[in-house]
């Protein structure tokens, strides 16, 4: 998948927009997209700071969180970086 589409993708996720959905579906498994699906109902009325309460509630249970991070930070620009430190932070504090 090109850098333009998945960029798409995500900014379709970050808005709540359902409208790209179908075009994540034909990427992934059917039980992967019901998963997604499945979360996306679950945490799109949430604020920030109640989803970050379940984080932390969960963090423990991630046997090798610092290798993800590590694999998955540099796929991100400055401004995901920036909030993936915050939320880390906060994980910190609990």
């Amino acid at each position: 998948m090109d850098r333009k589409k998945l960029n798409e993708l995500m900014a379709a996720a970050k808005s709540g927009d359902y409208s790209k959905l179908e075009d994540v579906r034909d990427l992934i498994s059917d039980d992967d997209y019901q998963k997604a699906l499945s979360l996306f109902n679950q945490y799109s009325h949430k604020s920030e700071d109640e989803i970050l309460k379940e984080l932390a509630k969960l963090k423990h249970t991630i046997p090798n969180q610092q290798e993800i991070i590590d694999k998955l930070q540099p796929f991100l620009n400055a401004e995901q970086k920036e909030k993936l430190q915050r939320v880390l932070e906060y994980l910190e504090e609990d």
